[in-house]
């Protein structure tokens, strides 16, 4: 009689943020299974698949720098921002995709050339990533607007499709060093924070800027802005339709101009 072996594959299943994928990798490259023997998934399958067992990574900040500093330093600074930008994207396979990059990019005599491999499929999806990534974190560079609150620190909420905080948040530190300010996501109830004059940093589990109250100042430049924008508008000139195109109506909800007119 014959019999058959079934190998079974181990599924790594890693939080949804750059240090949890980060983490899976580590564990996935540590574990000596053999790359094609692993798997890597973000979040909790509720349809377990058969020949595979589950193992739930942990994140760990020190074992997902360690990984960060292994591709910035083989696979260079283009592999780093792919990857950086991609794993803020939601997206079923962007953890395997990730990983599938490394280890191809280690593999080559000069890692740096995996960036521009796109005919492999893991890399054009983490391509892919990079760019929706960069797009939808440059337009919100562009809509988001700060309120001054009661206790003079400068707020504003959005509700992007990914988690491009920390993407967006040099921008405004450059641009506002010696304000304190808020950046707060609605969909993910995490802020970036920026004390003034010093470095920004990303805050868990933020619900308490979800609802605050604006400064006495604020309310009365808010109301003197809305009059203006509704001053300068042309009826006869109005296009609903290029300016939908140009400004969506799911930034309208953050944007003072567009609230209660």
């Amino acid at each position: 009689m014959s019999s058959c072996h079934c190998l079974m594959i181990r599924v790594f299943q890693c939080e949804d943020t750059l240090t949890g994928i980060l983490s899976g990798v580590y564990d996935a490259w540590s574990s000596r299974l053999g790359h094609r023997n692993v798997r890597l998934q973000t979040g909790d399958n509720e349809n377990m698949e058969l020949f595979c067992e589950y193992e739930q990574t942990v994140p760990d900040l020190e074992k997902a720098e360690k990984v960060l500093r292994t591709i910035y330093k083989k696979l260079g600074e283009e592999a780093y921002e792919m990857i950086a930008y991609a794993a803020v994207c939601p997206h079923s396979g962007k953890a395997d995709a990730i990983y599938r990059m490394i280890v191809i990019g280690l593999s080559l005599p000069d890692g740096r050339e995996i960036s521009r491999m796109l005919t492999q499929p893991d890399v054009q999806l983490v391509f892919e990533l990079r760019r929706k990534a960069w797009h939808i974190a440059h337009r919100y560079m562009g809509f988001v607007r700060f309120r001054e609150l009661k206790n003079g620190v400068l707020f504003s909420e959005i509700d992007a499709e990914a988690d491009i905080l920390a993407l967006i948040a040099p921008h405004f530190a450059d641009r506002l060093p010696l304000e304190n300010w808020v950046v707060y996501d609605r969909r993910r109830k995490k802020a970036v924070v920026h004390p003034a004059q010093k470095s920004w940093m990303i805050l868990e589990e933020a619900e308490a800027f979800a609802d605050l109250g604006n400064s006495d100042e604020e309310a009365y430049y808010e109301s003197l802005w809305k009059v203006f924008h509704r001053a300068i508008g042309i009826a006869s000139r109005r296009n609903a339709g290029l300016q939908m195109s140009q400004l969506p109506r799911k930034f309208r909800q953050f944007m003072n101009e567009f609230v209660d007119l």
